[in-house]
């Protein structure tokens, strides 16, 4: 079982008959979320009713098999590395097909616990593209403290998004493999893209680089 499973049923066992808002708790979408939900209440191991999430007791035979203490259970901000990735009017652009409704970002990753941030620059950037570039080709630009709520002003997400510019030529183009959910779009074709999140409004098309912003949006980002 994925550890994101392991510790949303871990945060089940503890309080049953939860919110989504204060289930998934320190997760933001680049979780996948929505996914492991899902994936919980198809194998019987959780239930939905009257939009609150419980534990069956399938759920809780198969915690048995966890080392409770060793699941993290952090409460706190997650933070991210994405990319503001552009080869002249084009724009690489993340989809999130998990959702009710496709809803779009800048390629990001996580960096790893005592992971340099050189080193977590290079490999999260191959993991979204199949390219590997030098430290070097990372320009920092902004930190974004974004704040989700849903409309009855309950919190969805909250992370920390460290945005790093990189150019890229057509020849580094061409040697790209993409993931499936991340394509070149141009500026004209990101404005008719739905459910854009901030960040893309922010840094594309304001060119707002500020040391530090810090917002809240309200999403229907909803299982």
């Amino acid at each position: 079982m994925h550890p994101t499973q392991k510790i949303l049923l871990k945060r089940l066992l503890t309080q049953n008959n939860q919110k989504y808002s204060s289930l998934i708790s320190g997760y933001t979408h680049d979780d996948n979320i929505l996914f492991h939900l899902k994936k919980l209440i198809a194998d019987g191991f959780t239930e939905k009713q009257n939009n609150l999430y419980a534990i069956t007791t399938s759920g809780i035979k198969q915690i048995t098999h966890f080392n409770l203490p060793d699941l993290d259970n952090s409460g706190f901000k997650t933070f991210f590395i994405g990319f503001l990735c552009h080869c002249h009017n084009q724009y690489l652009l993340k989809a999130h097909p998990q959702g009710n409704i496709n809803f779009y970002n800048l390629p990001s990753g996580k960096p790893k616990f005592g992971e340099k941030i050189e080193d977590a620059l290079t490999r999260t950037f191959f993991e979204n593209t199949g390219l590997k570039l030098p430290s070097k080709n990372f320009k920092y630009r902004s930190l974004h403290l974004k704040t989700v709520k849903t409309s009855k002003n309950e919190v969805l997400f909250d992370d920390a998004f460290a945005i790093y510019e990189v150019v890229i030529t057509e020849k580094q183009k061409s040697q790209m493999k993409l993931k499936p959910e991340i394509n070149w779009h141009t500026r004209e074709e990101i404005k008719t893209l739905p459910n854009r999140w901030p960040e893309i409004k922010i840094c594309i098309f304001d060119q707002n680089f500020s040391p530090c912003l810090a917002y809240s949006i309200t999403s229907d980002y909803i299982l």
